[in-house]
């Protein structure tokens, strides 16, 4: 996959996503409801990869949330890596040449969550969670790993948590525009 990185808002990339996504909830009667910073967050990214991820996650929250509920949609700056983040991802992220600052998109939903067990295999090629004897989506399995893989060429991270409220809790983690100047590669990386 072929990335060409520029400076860009991010705040503006997830209002895309979800407007791309505003039929497909409102058929659900979903409301998604944005939070955002009140100054721009630039990142260095390309912005038609990250608004894939973006739109892919949006999408798989409303599409497993029950008809009627919500999901939030958080951008936010914060200093320092979550402290709920997995282990294996926690040591990809940490640079002492770089500050510890983030750019962090938090995507909530009342879905049926994810099982501890699945957490990370659903980052997996063709890999879905079963509910009962259907499985959970109609897709091939792919845009999760998909979505990974254009995060960590963008020296990023994603992974799922559990939701206080119930469901899931995606969560998006880039570097802002100060940190990857030259931290991401500017060519491909694989899939």
């Amino acid at each position: 996959m072929e990335y060409e990185l520029k400076s860009c808002d991010l705040v503006p990339l997830v209002r895309s996503a979800i407007a791309e996504l505003e039929v497909q909830a409102q058929e659900k009667h979903i409301q998604i409801e944005p939070a955002f910073p009140e100054k721009p967050l630039p990142v260095d990214c390309d912005a038609d990869r990250i608004l894939q991820v973006l739109v892919n996650i949006v999408g798989n929250a409303v599409k497993f949330s029950p008809g009627g509920g919500s999901v939030r949609v958080q951008v936010e700056a914060i200093e320092n890596i979550p402290e709920k983040i997995p282990g294996h991802l926690r040591g990809t992220l940490t640079d002492p040449k770089h500050p510890t600052d983030f750019a962090l998109v938090t995507i909530s939903d009342a879905g049926p969550g994810i099982p501890d067990s699945e957490k990370e295999k659903i980052f997996e090629r063709f890999h879905q969670v079963r509910q009962g004897k259907k499985m959970a989506g109609q897709g091939a399995g792919l845009g999760l790993a998909i979505s990974r893989t254009i995060v960590q060429a963008h020296r990023g991270a994603i992974w799922i948590e559990d939701n206080p409220g119930g469901g899931s809790r995606f969560r998006l983690l880039l570097r802002p525009r100060k940190n990857v100047e030259q931290a991401v590669p500017s060519a491909s990386f694989p899939i």
